[in-house]
């Protein structure tokens, strides 16, 4: 399989169209948070639909991340890898209108710091 993700910094590499699993920790467990992933360009503009995965109050989830969002992640003709980034918000409506979100950092990451995805070109087709 390729789609690797570097536990100490939370750097991913991956084949484009291909899918994975992205397990996070430490999550609080005094409510059932919904996390949020998106991947996104240098541009910062989203790349493809946000996925979502409940906790159930658990300190940590498997978060799937399916090959037809990772088939979004391009490579230019020409170019070995394209760089990408993703991020992840842990999200909990407290009700009347007042909303909890706060971004996750991943690995090594401190705020400010970005997640990068390198992404090599797709070999072959699969389900798709």
């Amino acid at each position: 399989m390729a789609f690797f993700v570097d536990t100490e910094t939370g750097d991913m590499t991956l084949v484009q169209g291909d899918s994975g699993k992205l397990f996070i920790q430490g999550l609080n467990t005094d409510k059932n948070y919904t996390v949020y992933f998106s991947f996104y360009n240098s541009n910062r503009r989203p790349i493809g639909n946000e996925i979502y995965v409940n906790t159930n109050q658990q300190e940590g989830i498997e978060l799937y991340i399916p090959a037809s969002l990772t088939n979004y992640l391009t490579v230019a003709r020409g170019n070995e890898t394209e760089e990408y980034y993703y991020g992840i918000k842990v999200c909990y409506d407290e009700g009347g209108g007042v909303y909890y979100e706060d971004t996750v950092c991943i690995g090594d990451k401190d705020v400010g710091e970005l997640n990068t995805v390198t992404v090599y070109p797709k070999k072959v087709e699969g389900f798709e």
